[in-house]
């Protein structure tokens, strides 16, 4: 291993390390009874977690996506549209029921 990789792995580790440990502080100063900063300490543990991971990238994304989708059908719900996410009785059975 070059003295570079060395380097880039050690500086990867200790990223890593601190995001964790960032992330860890901030949900526990976000309990009720704990006084502190804890949603400073999640935002940058996060952060820095999402410039290594690409897990931690992808549960973002995912988030993101899921909040947009979240105000894209409540906007669509205020001017009539109505979306049914109730799961199906026939779920599985790949035949749809019979019309009446």
């Amino acid at each position: 291993m070059s003295m570079e990789a060395g380097k880039k792995r050690v500086g990867r580790v200790i990223r890593l390390t601190v995001g964790w440990i960032l992330t860890v502080a901030g949900l526990v100063l976000m309990i009720p009874l704990v006084p502190g900063p804890g949603i400073l300490f999640l935002l940058s543990g996060i952060t820095l977690l999402s410039a290594e991971s690409r897990g931690v990238r992808n549960l973002l994304r995912r988030l993101r996506e899921w909040r947009l989708m979240r105000r894209a059908m409540r906007e669509a719900e205020k001017v009539g549209v109505n979306f049914n996410l109730d799961k199906d009785d026939d779920a599985g059975s790949g035949v749809p029921p019979p019309s009446r």
